[in-house]
């Protein structure tokens, strides 16, 4: 199946579909059961019998009541438009938005219409969202770790994200193409969907990144800030911080100690040590040509920095790291 027959396939009507635009209501073609809370749970076992991963499309011409999963799902917006309630919360899905849900969330969907296309995608592994978040907040980028560990991103929340990926180019083809996977029957299927999957996540954090560095940017004073220690950690200092924002270096040196908890120092610190961290796993350079591109002027200092945070020394992080299980 390519991308022109995916497209067919899904604007086709199937049975459900044509019963549903017919006579209206929900047609229920899974058998679902009560929790202690009277709300509805989809049965995981049903799901999942030829893999971990789950492609679906969403039955058009009717609504979805509220429900609840064992497991955690992806909802993507291929086509048009859809109103949801997670956990009460409205939102709005637009074409090629996604929503990524933690398990036991409770779901409601309006009704959807013709060109409305959903596509579900259901995942065994709960602990996918977690990790995200996990990774999103020890982000090596200090506005985006601010933006996303005080709430001010607003697709972020406890159990579930919204992603814009109508600019991603590259999320967009992984989507299609597990969709395809999904929905046919090839050799090593489910290999390829884990694979597909993977990089999905990828970029999925990165959108996220990519919406913190956005709103930091534009909208928000102290996110700025440190967007601005990001990108000028190597050489700056507090005063010209101060300079350049029109701030007394005390006066931002308490501001930025009330309003992130660091100083202005530790602040250059973690953002010299993440970046380290980085060119040590991902390049050949030397543990002197690191010291220098983190804007140090001898190795001892990379060696003091690894050692007070860390308790190592830069190549036994490295040695340490290699060895980890993948």
């Amino acid at each position: 199946m390519d991308l022109v027959a995916l497209d067919a396939f899904l604007r086709s009507e199937d049975p459900i579909e044509t019963q549903q635009r017919l006579h209206g209501g929900n047609v229920v073609d899974v058998k679902i059961t009560a929790e202690n809370n009277g709300i509805p749970q989809m049965p995981k076992a049903d799901f999942f019998k030829r893999g971990n991963i789950f492609v679906n499309k969403h039955h058009r011409y009717s609504y979805m009541p509220a429900h609840t999963h064992s497991f955690v799902e992806l909802n993507y917006m291929y086509s048009g438009h859809s109103t949801q309630y997670i956990n009460g919360e409205k939102i709005e899905l637009h074409e090629h938005e996604l929503i990524l849900m933690d398990k036991d969330i409770v779901q409601q969907i309006d009704y959807v219409g013709e060109n409305d296309i959903l596509i579900n995608i259901l995942i065994r592994d709960d602990s996918i969202l977690t990790n995200i978040l996990n990774n999103l907040s020890q982000s090596k980028n200090l506005a985006t770790e601010f933006m996303i560990n005080a709430s001010r991103v607003n697709a972020v929340h406890n159990n579930f994200v919204v992603f814009n990926l109508r600019d991603n180019e590259m999320a967009l083809s992984l989507i299609n193409n597990l969709i395809i996977k999904g929905l046919g029957h090839a050799p090593y299927r489910n290999r390829s969907m884990n694979l597909l999957l993977s990089l999905i996540l990828t970029e999925l954090a990165n959108s996220i990144e990519v919406t913190a560095q956005e709103a930091a940017d534009n909208n928000d004073d102290l996110a700025q800030i440190l967007s601005y220690i990001d990108r000028h950690f190597t050489s700056l200092t507090l005063r010209q911080l101060g300079t350049h924002f029109g701030y007394n270096q005390n006066y931002l040196g308490n501001k930025l100690k009330a309003e992130t908890g660091s100083t202005f120092k530790a602040l250059i610190d973690k953002k010299r040590l993440a970046e380290a961290e980085e060119l040590l796993l991902e390049t050949n350079y030397s543990v002197a040509e690191i010291a220098e591109r983190i804007g140090y002027h001898s190795t001892p200092s990379l060696f003091k920095l690894f050692n007070k945070h860390l308790q190592l020394t830069p190549i036994q992080f490295k040695r340490q790291r290699e060895n980890w299980p993948k």
